[in-house]
């Protein structure tokens, strides 16, 4: 995928309302250099990408990852991409999925009320950064506008050919290019070397001929142009998985099998709750934890996976520090009756549920001992 991409020239323009998180993961997963220099009423700063690797963050006071994790936590401003310098520090070593996720949950903790981090999971994408965007694929740009909910029109002018994507509550419902209309128009667009874009407010009433949520609608653009670029996929390079029959749609299940991590953890920021009801099976405890710092998660996922003995412990070590979540007797009790949980945090949340949790915890073969002894203790004191 990333060879394709790197061989198309991009489209450059300027966009608004943009958080600093969707800049930084688009940056990493389309393998950028480049330094973004950031100004906000909060204060000044850099992030420096190489090769698709943060290496570099800084504010007046810091540098590192603290530097960046409080960077991602300003909510509005301007940002300005240039060049990577012949020489520039090096203050980060830890993979941009990491730090991304570290970055939510320090917005978490710091409970800023005005963070970009907050506004993220509540789905308020209002405020964001503006600035210029160069060279960025089709596919990344309608991305970060669907990651950022927003409502707009892009205007695309290419050698090849002009065309216009709309996103309204960060879904693509209309694309349009010469003749065509829906994902056929969309698929054309993909096929341009770049060129420039427009972006503007979505205010006109526009018919809707794109239905497909984006995320399949972009995996399935991202092997479009694999096969427009005559890239074969892993499978065939090793003869094994081919299709039985020729020109059989894959279904969602089989395209998920084919994504890299970072694809992975992008589906679950961002993906819809069958994306995320798929993935939380996944091994990597990566794309677990991105799955729990998804917006659109809901009380019942949390919960259930609050349940799961398949999922990493610090997924649900995470779960019992959000705030929110711990105020819900049925994520407290799961955690409790989970013998994956940390052992802390089990008896932390016993002390906190009715008699009757109580007494079924103290019969339990499945949780740890001490669990167990926890909720006699807590029976007889209630005695």
């Amino acid at each position: 995928m990333e060879q394709a991409q790197s061989s198309r020239l991009g489209y450059t323009g300027v966009i608004d309302q943009v958080r600093l998180l969707d800049l930084v993961q688009l940056s990493c997963l389309s393998r950028m250099s480049l330094n973004v220099v950031v100004e906000s009423s909060h204060g000044e700063g850099l992030i420096t990408v190489d090769s698709g690797a943060v290496v570099h963050a800084q504010t007046r006071e810091l540098e590192g990852e603290g530097a960046f994790c409080e960077l991602l936590t300003w909510d509005s401003g301007r940002f300005q991409t240039g060049p990577l310098p012949p020489e520039r520090p090096a203050s980060i070593s830890r993979s941009w999925e990491y730090l991304l996720i570290e970055a939510i949950r320090y917005g978490n903790e710091k409970g800023n009320s005005g963070s970009a981090l907050e506004r993220r999971t509540s789905g308020n994408a209002s405020g964001g950064f503006s600035g210029l965007i160069a060279s960025i694929p089709l596919t990344d740009l309608v991305q970060l506008a669907c990651m950022t909910r927003m409502d707009r029109v892009f205007r695309l002018e290419s050698p090849t050919t002009t065309g216009m994507v709309y996103v309204r509550s960060g879904q693509i419902f209309h694309a349009v290019a010469e003749d065509l209309a829906g994902e056929e128009a969309f698929c054309h667009l993909l096929k341009a070397p770049g060129g420039r874009f427009e972006s503007s407010p979505l205010r006109e009433e526009v018919e809707t001929t794109i239905v497909k949520p984006w995320e399949y609608l972009l995996i399935d653009a991202m092997r479009f142009l694999d096969e427009q670029s005559g890239i074969p996929d892993e499978e065939e390079e090793t003869g094994e998985g081919q299709e039985q029959e020729e020109g059989k749609q894959e279904n969602f299940i089989q395209k998920l099998q084919r994504l890299k991590v970072s694809e992975k953890i992008r589906l679950a920021m961002t993906g819809d709750k069958e994306a995320r009801v798929l993935l939380i099976r996944d091994s990597n405890r990566m794309v677990q934890i991105a799955i729990i710092n998804n917006p659109r998660i809901t009380e019942g996922e949390v919960t259930s996976i609050a349940y799961s003995r398949n999922v990493d412990e610090e997924v649900l070590r995470r779960i019992a520090n959000n705030r929110e979540w711990i105020k819900l007797y049925q994520v407290r009790s799961a955690l409790a009756k989970n013998p994956k949980t940390p052992l802390a945090i089990s008896i932390k949340m016993v002390q906190t549920l009715p008699p009757n949790d109580l007494k079924e915890l103290s019969r339990s073969k499945s949780v740890p001992a001490a669990v167990a002894n926890a909720a006699r203790r807590l029976m007889a004191q209630k005695r």
